[in-house]
């Protein structure tokens, strides 16, 4: 079985002229937590929906190897595929249904990959009752796997900042992913709740094995959790490495400050 869960080989992204991703190459290790960080533009969420099949790059390769050694190649397939085939993923700006309960967010990613299909849904007979019970089943579990157990018949809209973000990992867990794609899970939150989302994350991988690829502008979260980082700057990849090593390359340096590094500020 392949070591790498995503293999991205010299992607390119335009939109008309302007070139989002530029010949992008990366590789994702089953089991990781990696990062991928740059300035704004850098096309980051270019290759969050690149990976996702939201977007579809006119160069390169992208593949996906399932635990059970099928790979799959991600472009040209629709978004709900490459979900089916184990990739979830969170959005930077809140993407529940805020009239629901935190409880009926859950559901809904559990119920999402069951297959029951509308006919079954109508006559709902014994295959669509009892995937309901194992619906609530997996979203307690979920909701308690999170700390939202308490607040499960809360108003989604009514949440603080921070149990939104754990509530979208919770739904994204429903739908049984191997990848998990967190596009900013720590935007609006404060410091008590960044611990706290810190802690959720590695849990995720360590207790659920579920790989996660993670993109944040937050550097002490991003150089707590991740254990490899890509950086991208003006849509291609400027540095890889250990969190020790992006913290002393010069190229990251001046693609977030905007100058070259002097003797005396290093």
């Amino acid at each position: 079985m392949s070591e790498n869960i995503f293999d991205v080989s010299n992607v390119t992204l335009r939109f008309g002229g302007v070139v989002s991703l530029n010949d992008v190459t990366l590789e994702m290790r089953r089991g990781e937590i990696l990062a991928v960080i740059g300035p704004n533009g850098a096309g980051k969420t270019s290759l969050f929906n690149s990976l996702t099949g939201v977007y579809e790059p006119q160069e390169g390769t992208i593949t996906f190897t399932s635990r059970d050694g099928t790979v799959m190649s991600v472009i040209g397939q629709k978004a709900h595929r490459v979900a089916s085939a184990g990739v979830a993923r969170t959005f930077q700006a809140s993407r529940m249904f805020s009239a629901l309960t935190a409880f009926e967010n859950v559901k809904i990613g559990a119920e999402s990959h069951r297959g029951i299909g509308v006919l079954g849904a109508m006559l709902h007979g014994p295959r669509t009752r009892r995937g309901e019970r194992e619906s609530d089943a997996l979203t307690i579990e979920l909701m308690d796997f999170v700390g939202l157990r308490d607040k499960a018949n809360t108003i989604s809209a009514s949440l603080s900042y921070g149990d939104r973000r754990r509530l979208e990992i919770a739904r994204g867990l429903a739908t049984n992913p191997q990848v998990l794609l967190l596009d900013e899970p720590a935007a609006g939150t404060n410091p008590s709740e960044k611990l706290e989302l810190t802690e959720l994350i590695r849990k995720v991988r360590d207790e659920r094995g579920v790989s996660i690829l993670l993109i944040e502008h937050d550097m002490k979260l991003v150089m707590a959790l991740a254990e490899r980082l890509y950086v991208l700057n003006f849509g291609s990849v400027i540095a890889q490495g250990t969190p020790e090593e992006i913290r002393a390359n010069d190229a990251v340096i001046e693609a977030y400050l905007g100058a070259a590094p002097t003797t005396e500020g290093k």
